[in-house]
């Protein structure tokens, strides 16, 4: 029996005239036929290429820009762009924080943050400049002064956490990671994380003293432990 016969193929779904616009000019840009700052045809002309209303080009354009492919502005030309880290997080941060109101899929997404920040924190225990110390020393002990303060605790956490990644010296990673737990925070009970506050400085302090002391081993134990309590008790 052939692939026609036994069910394999289904029938094409209808698309949007502005989809098949889309769908056309990703193409072109992905496939590298148009270049980094070219620049498209007129509305005008798009209409006239595709064989279609001014509607349907304006919202593929639009999608095309919040996707950062084209940068659009008023008076001149659509230009073809890159997306840049923080166009790509920005496109899936509604999806995952909708998603993260699931116990489940929160829970799994602590545990990508505990592969990622074991990794981050054993590398900081073997790059770390006398710089990068004092930024970390600075970043605990402002999370001590709001160890009584709620949003203030959360700040000066997550600005410790960042000043760990902070040891590798990679802007693109401290993008991606500042988005990454803003997600979870915003997934978390406020009324649970209250009462870990001062457990969690003193892990800070623990993980702080292993980075100093340049040792990795002792680095990944603290901030283990420390992530595992977070997520029980979250």
């Amino acid at each position: 029996m052939s692939a026609f016969e036994n069910g394999m193929l289904k029938p094409l779904k209808k698309k949007k005239l502005s989809e098949h616009i889309y769908d056309e000019i990703e193409r072109l840009i992905v496939t590298d036929e148009l270049k980094e700052g070219e620049a498209l045809p007129s509305e005008r002309d798009l209409m006239e290429i595709f064989g279609v209303g001014r509607p349907s080009v304006r919202e593929a354009l639009q999608k095309l820009e919040q996707k950062g492919l084209v940068e659009i502005k008023s008076g001149e030309k659509t230009r073809v762009t890159r997306p840049c880290t923080e166009t790509v997080i920005n496109n899936i941060s509604g999806i995952a924080i909708g998603v993260l109101t699931q116990q489940n899929e929160r829970i799994q997404l602590e545990k990508i943050r505990q592969l990622f920040e074991i990794a981050v924190v054993r590398e900081a225990a073997r790059v770390r400049t006398a710089e990068d110390l004092k930024q970390l020393q600075l970043a605990l002990a402002n999370n001590k002064v709001q160890l009584s303060n709620y949003d203030g605790f959360i700040e000066t956490d997550v600005r410790f956490h960042l000043a760990i990644l902070g040891c590798l010296h990679n802007p693109m990673a401290l993008q991606m990671y500042s988005t990454f737990i803003d997600w979870l925070i915003k997934a978390r009970s406020k009324e649970k994380f209250i009462e870990l506050h001062e457990q969690s400085y003193i892990h800070h302090c623990c993980i702080y003293q292993a980075i100093e002391a340049g040792l990795p081993d002792k680095a990944e134990q603290y901030m283990r432990q420390h992530l595992q309590y977070v997520m029980d008790n979250t």
